[in-house]
């Protein structure tokens, strides 16, 4: 796969999307600016909370966006890498370590007293280039593999994976399993927590 703006979305719980506030969001993104609580350059944040399943409340980056997206009619948090980051055969790996370390620190905000909660089983990964990754079935057959191998990791149990949309959407792949497992099972079946 040569793309690198990758994309990987994991939902936020129904019950929590209904108890939450995206406008609590914003605070809690301008601390992580001001307190370097993650390991990359993050310079600003956006609201567009008012926008209809837009991209919500965006954590702008150097290197990535973090997005409380409100896409798909689902609160969730959404990880837009939009530089090369990893090696290729990292990059999937890499995409998922950041967007669960994210979502694990999200949960355990004091801001969101408890009430946020994200269900890891239920994911979308994208490819924001349509040139280089049109949604299509050479694409799924090119991605295919490393999509399979990063869900095995992941999930440590059956898993399935759905491209969906149409052509004129960007590639996008919904990864799902019967298994619950906590974000932090789950990130540490990547490496953990990212360094840098």
């Amino acid at each position: 796969m040569d793309a690198h703006k990758l994309q990987l979305k994991i939902f936020v719980d129904a019950n929590s999307a209904r108890a939450v506030e995206l406008d609590a969001f914003v605070p809690v993104f301008h601390h992580w600016i001001k307190e370097h609580v993650l390991p990359e350059l993050l310079v600003d944040v956006a609201n567009y909370a008012h926008v209809p399943e837009g991209p919500g409340v965006v954590l702008i980056g150097h290197g990535s966006d973090y997005f409380m997206d409100q896409g798909e009619g689902r609160l969730g948090l959404l990880h837009n890498r939009k530089r090369a980051g990893a090696p290729p055969a990292d990059r999937l790996g890499d995409l998922a370590r950041r967007t669960l370390h994210a979502a694990s620190l999200l949960e355990r905000d004091a801001a969101f007293s408890g009430k946020l909660r994200f269900t890891p089983n239920d994911m979308i990964f994208r490819i924001n280039d349509r040139l280089a990754a049109p949604n299509n079935d050479a694409t799924f057959a090119a991605v295919g593999p490393e999509l399979e191998a990063l869900a095995r990791r992941l999930f440590a149990g059956p898993f399935e994976l759905t491209r969906t949309g149409s052509a004129k959407e960007l590639f996008t792949v919904r990864l799902t399993s019967p298994v619950q497992a906590s974000l932090e099972t789950l990130l540490g079946r990547v490496g953990g927590p990212p360094a840098a």
